[in-house]
């Protein structure tokens, strides 16, 4: 009786291994089609990394991954903002065991982010119980697009410095960070346009000047940094360039934002803030 009762206890283990480790077979052009994997999820791409190459500043470029699920049950796909400058959207957002879907990527080249290579991490959040979380990254160089600049628009006779825009607005800042702002200028006048002072006004800097001679239809950046230490509620800074031309001599840009007061329970868990 006791060789059977043991029998029958191997014999039911041996069936929930074979059990477990069954897997969704599938052939070997999917396979191939998704290499990397994570989790249950395959993604068409080798590594995780991904080469894109140049995008231009100040643009929006838009980017495609196929998805494919390896596992057993249906896996939901959470889109969404993955980082300030990009945005994650699914086609289908629930993948059934076997279907593939499409992450569509919008990344959003802000002025205000640096040239050069960037590596721009994506993040795919998942129900998936083996990884919830899938981190792949786009590596790209950041440049200047030359096309802007190569029309030349000339309104008058003496040099003038026109800017693409006058005042920016942070919207909420976390007190105690740097941001930063780009503004551009095209010289829309016929002669040489003169930078001859640049200033700012406190907790203000600029970082990048632009260059003291402008020629005619040439275009220039200037690059501000606003320091939010020891300020709170809604701020306003001043950057005063100075030119020869005649007809606005002295121009004023502004920034302005409003710096918000951590929540007391992050800064004390035992004080009590009036």
């Amino acid at each position: 009786m006791k060789n059977i009762k043991g029998h029958i206890i191997l014999l039911l283990l041996f069936a929930t291994v074979l059990l477990q480790g069954q897997t969704m077979k599938y052939d070997s052009s999917i396979i191939k089609a998704y290499p990397f994997k994570v989790g249950n999820i395959g993604f068409a791409v080798d590594s995780m990394e991904t080469v894109v190459g140049k995008v231009f500043r100040g643009m929006l470029y838009k980017h495609q991954i196929e998805m494919f699920n390896f596992g057993k049950k249906p896996i939901e796909l959470k889109g969404g903002k993955s980082s300030s400058f990009v945005e994650l959207k699914y086609e289908p957002v629930l993948i059934q065991p076997g279907q593939s879907a499409t992450a569509f990527v919008d990344f959003d080249v802000i002025a205000d982010l640096p040239l050069g290579p960037m590596a721009v991490e994506l993040v795919v959040e998942t129900n998936d119980k083996l990884n919830a979380f899938k981190f792949l990254y786009l590596l790209v160089d950041i440049v200047e697009d030359s096309a802007k600049f190569q029309t030349k628009l000339i309104i008058d006779t003496v040099p003038r410095m026109i800017f693409n825009n006058y005042n920016f607005d942070f919207g909420h800042l976390v007190r105690g960070k740097k941001v930063y702002h780009t503004f551009y200028f095209t010289n829309m006048g016929a002669q040489d346009l003169f930078v001859e002072k640049v200033s700012s006004s406190n907790a203000c800097k600029v970082v990048v000047s632009p260059e003291e001679i402008i020629p005619p239809g040439e275009s220039g950046r200037l690059v501000v940094q606003v320091k939010t230490v020891g300020n709170i509620g809604v701020q306003h800074r001043t950057i005063s360039i100075q030119t020869n031309d005649p007809v606005n001599p002295v121009i004023i840009l502004g920034v302005h934002g409003t710096v918000r007061q951590p929540p007391p329970t992050k800064q004390n868990q035992g004080f009590c803030y009036e």
